[in-house]
């Protein structure tokens, strides 16, 4: 055989060999990118597109944001409830029948499609465009200071400073938790959220309350270290005592703290801080968690992690956008993006499928996911 034809051979084989290889990792779970690690089990944001004063926006601070089951986003400001309409916002504030101007929570009933908003005095139902209010002087709201509410089956849950409320509004029935029925030891309450036939309090202090309504029953989880500085032990229970908010899904209940972030899967714990994991800050006010992802706003950005994987988004000197990349066992990658976040300090979060809203102290902030299906999760990057 002549020296020639054994070389074609050679690099017919190794052709083959290669050709073979990318089928199979075209067609592999474990994909690999072109920054040659697996496949992230979320979507990377391809770019930010900015929502500010001069689209409609009342207020620089915005403090929640909600899309609709019929696909209308809602956002909380410091001054006044909007409607984005295409490019613009349409205000609605005290001079349309709203409590407060201040708006810090938004929750939609599934079943009749009725909003219901918290403010820094009462609570206000918005149903075909009108709006009923309930507040601690004219129904049994606990306190007129409202941070969260939940809707959850037939009933209305309100995080509130004196308490959590629990309203039947086809009875017009309130019921209220605090230290004097429950483990509760203080009454400040941050964050509610239902779980599978039971109900989650953030506590301000007390951390986290598991409530069962059918049975009635209280379950408190605490900080075991009992240290509102510092985790002395990882992955022993709650990172912290002030729970600054909670989502649950799946059986998977996580917790932001100003010390850093929980997960309790019903089995075991496990905990986040800044510099000892990708966690972007330990001062977290706010996680939504989307298919297993949990999506983290902090005062330096936000993290969104599975628990494994990690992406940063923060904000360079420059106002520039920065993504972080971590994958277990490999080097950070380090990118610069074409568009950032409005601001770092990230308030509130709303993700589905499509894209990422994000609530933040400067304006409104939209996320646009790079396409997922051509099999890249590389961000634009300069």
């Amino acid at each position: 055989m002549s020296t020639t034809r054994t070389l074609r051979i050679a690099v017919a084989l190794a052709l083959m060999t290669l050709c073979g290889s990318a089928l199979a990792a075209a067609e592999g779970d474990a994909v690999l990118t072109a920054n040659s690690g697996p496949k992230l089990p979320f979507p990377l944001i391809e770019r930010f597109e900015n929502f500010g004063k001069e689209q409609g926006i009342p207020a620089n601070k915005v403090h929640c944001v909600l899309k609709t089951s019929e696909g209308k986003l809602w956002i909380g400001t410091w001054n006044g409830l909007c409607l984005k309409e295409e490019a613009k916002f349409r205000r609605i504030g005290p001079e349309d029948g709203l409590t407060h101007k201040m708006v810090t929570s938004i929750a939609e009933d599934p079943k009749s499609g009725d909003l219901w908003i918290g403010t820094m005095r009462g609570l206000n139902r918005y149903s075909g465009g009108r709006i009923t209010t309930y507040t601690q002087t004219s129904s049994g709201l606990p306190n007129n200071v409202v941070y969260a509410v939940s809707v959850i089956g037939d009933t209305v849950w309100a995080a509130t400073a004196a308490g959590m409320g629990a309203f039947e509004p086809h009875s017009g029935k309130w019921q209220i938790y605090d230290h004097n029925n429950s483990v509760m030891h203080e009454p400040w309450c941050y964050a509610v959220k239902g779980g599978k036939d039971v109900i989650y309090f953030g506590v301000w202090g007390g951390g986290i309350i598991e409530h069962d309504p059918v049975k009635g029953s209280f379950k408190e989880y605490r900080d075991p270290d009992g240290d509102f500085h510092f985790d002395l032990v990882a992955d022993d229970g709650p990172i912290n005592d002030i729970t600054s908010w909670l989502d649950w899904e799946d059986g998977v209940l996580w917790q932001c703290t100003y010390s850093g972030v929980s997960r309790y899967d019903g089995k075991g714990w496990r905990t986040w801080v800044q510099d000892k994991s990708p966690l972007v800050s330990n001062f977290t006010q706010f996680v939504w968690v989307h298919r297993g992802v949990a999506w983290i706003g902090a005062d330096r950005g936000v993290s969104v992690t599975d628990g494994d994987y990690w992406a940063n988004y923060l904000l360079g000197e420059k106002g520039e956008g920065l993504l972080e990349i971590h994958r277990p066992g490999q080097p950070v990658e380090k990118r610069t993006m074409t568009t950032g976040l409005p601001n770092c300090f990230v308030l509130g979060i709303y993700v589905d499928d499509q894209e990422a809203w994000f609530a933040t102290s400067k304006g409104l902030g939209r996320a646009v996911f790079r396409d997922i299906k051509k099999n890249t999760d590389v961000a634009e990057s300069k």
